[in-house]
This record gives structure tokens, C-alpha cells and sequence, in this order.
């Protein structure tokens, strides 16, 4: 049985961030957002299979945008 503070992922990964140059962490960034881009272009494929790609493209953009708008609404108030 492993503790908590044996494995953490987390600082595990600032730990390794902490150990590349400030252009291989804009790299990284740049590719995790293409995976992220990927994974939810799948999912919209998935719900509309008869899609074609500007119609997934758009609905990609259109998520895009909500995520930045619930974003910058920040959070709500009682």
C-alpha cells in the first residue's frame, strides 16, 4: 500500500516541469492542447457521425468559446 504523499502526480509532474527549458514547456503545451482538440473532436464525431469536417471544426469552435466565456464569467455570486 502506497501513502499519499509517496506518489504524487502532481508535483511529479511540476518536479518535471521545473527540469526543461521554458521553450520545451510551451512545446508540451502546445501539443496537450492538440490532444485535448483531438479527443473532442472525437466526441463530437461521435454524437454527430454524419458530420463533415468543417461542421466538426465548427462545433469544435463553438465549444471553444463557451469554455472561454464560462471562464472569464469566473464565479458566480450568491
Amino acid at each position: 500500500m502506497t501513502s499519499a504523499s509517496s506518489f504524487d502526480p502532481i508535483r511529479s509532474r511540476v518536479m518535471q516541469a521545473n527540469s526543461i527549458s521554458p521553450e520545451q514547456r510551451v512545446l508540451a503545451g502546445m501539443e496537450q492542447s492538440e490532444v485535448a482538440f483531438r479527443v473532442v473532436e472525437d466526441g463530437i464525431r461521435d454524437h454527430h457521425p454524419l458530420a463533415d469536417e468543417a461542421t466538426v471544426k465548427r462545433l469544435l469552435a463553438e465549444r471553444i468559446e463557451l469554455m472561454r466565456r464560462m471562464q472569464n464569467r469566473g464565479p458566480s455570486s450568491p
